[in-house]
């Protein structure tokens, strides 16, 4: 058995996740990845928010606003950016083993996403790249433990989007041998991974479907200055309509027309997405409330639109889930099928829907210091399994080998 620490912090930017999970074989060694099977058991999750200077930052970072002669300047200030959340990462995993009664052995670091473009762009000639940053080294050094980081970039060089990767964790854990299954995750952005019934791993597709609660969040903290950052409990959003034709023309987006594997981020509906949704908003006579309403539903719809008909669960997680007004609407929506799938969190299935995917990054770190694969390209593109995330040794990283080697 192995105590693993997972932290993640997504695109919403908001906070840090840290979960530590107890992980163990329950089929030891298997090579078949269907085979495959762990026993994990969540000891403790936190969630610890960015220091407000390192929060902000970071946005400023990803404004990206600089002229050339600012350059270097903003290169120094990545720099420095990168060991500032290495050193808010590394403080959540010290506050989480604490709450777990300490005792850890591993770290695995998803880190924070600041730009991801899988894909060559020909007109700037930019290849393939994804870039998380919260450097790994200063976890390892404040914690002592050897850590997991960087996981994404080994499925982009491999062909892949680099995303969604918990899909390897649903296949492990969530597939059913009685039902088609759907495990949602609603984050900043939102991502399905498809269960087909006893799906192999080659059966499994996973996609980003585009917005989650990030658009959300931008427009309540573009239109209401006054507070607070985000929609609680989908209360603004209740106080709406939404705009039919507003939201015929959002769903016309490029991304929403492209087939998987794909993935999305800040770059497809971040702040120019949101600003260019109030103009036309503001065009058709649209209030404050109305456009929350409306991109509420463009989340619920473009969700929805995804799931396949046969599907007869969808499992949810992620932030969104406390969104009242979204997951009524996402539940009508799904209501109106001939055979309407049910909807249940990840709670039910050990799982805290808050905690999932810093989880999951636990067992990703799990798996790489056993040397196993684990993305699923028939989700991510990918050419071929590739062994995920870049170990960076911590003081008891001679220990932690023996035992796994032993």
């Amino acid at each position: 058995m192995m105590r693993v620490i997972g932290l993640i912090s997504g695109t919403s930017m908001d906070a840090i996740d840290a979960a530590v999970v107890d992980i163990e074989h329950a089929v030891h060694e298997a090579t078949d990845l269907q085979a495959r099977s762990l026993n994990v058991v969540l000891r403790a999750f936190v969630t610890v928010p960015y220091p407000d200077a390192t929060r902000a930052a970071l946005e400023s970072i990803l404004r990206n606003e600089a002229t050339d002669l600012q350059a270097r300047s903003r290169l120094s200030a990545l720099a420095s950016l990168n060991v500032a959340v290495g050193e808010a990462f590394a403080q959540a995993a010290i506050l989480a083993r604490h709450e777990a009664g300490g005792g850890s052995d591993l770290i695995g670091s998803h880190g924070q996403t600041i730009a991801h473009q899988p894909r060559p762009d020909a007109a700037s000639g930019l290849q393939p790249a994804t870039l998380q940053i919260g450097e790994a080294a200063v976890i390892a050094e404040r914690t002592g433990l050897s850590c997991v980081a960087d996981f994404r970039p080994a499925d982009v060089a491999a062909g892949g989007e680099g995303a969604p990767l918990v899909s390897y964790v649903d296949h492990m854990l969530l597939r059913s041998h009685d039902e088609y299954r759907v495990a949602l995750n609603i984050g900043g952005i939102a991502n399905v991974t498809l269960l087909p019934l006893a799906a192999r791993p080659e059966q499994v597709l996973a996609f980003d479907t585009g917005p989650g609660n990030m658009p959300i969040d931008l427009a309540v903290r573009l239109l209401f200055p006054e507070g607070p950052d985000f929609d609680r409990n989908g209360q603004i959003a209740a106080r709406g309509r939404v705009h039919e034709a507003l939201l015929e023309s959002l769903l016309a987006d490029a991304y929403f027309l492209s087939p998987p594997p794909k993935t999305a981020g800040r770059e497809q509906f971040g702040p120019d997405f949101v600003r260019r949704a109030w103009e036309r908003a503001k065009s058709v006579g649209c209030t404050r409330e109305s456009l929350v309403a409306t991109l509420t539903e463009l989340t619920a719809r473009s969700v929805a639109d995804q799931v396949p008909q046969d599907c007869r669960r969808v499992i949810v997680a992620g932030g969104g889930v406390h969104n009242k007004t979204l997951m009524n609407a996402l539940r009508r929506r799904l209501s109106q099928r001939p055979v309407a799938p049910e909807l249940a969190l990840s709670d039910d299935f050990g799982f805290p829907a808050d905690a999932k995917e810093a989880m999951a990054f636990a067992i990703l770190a799990f798996e790489a210091v056993h040397g196993r694969t684990s993305n699923l390209p028939s989700a991510t593109g990918a050419a071929h399994p590739v062994v995920l995330g870049k170990i960076v040794p911590g003081a008891n990283f001679s220990e932690l080998m023996r035992s796994i080697w032993r």
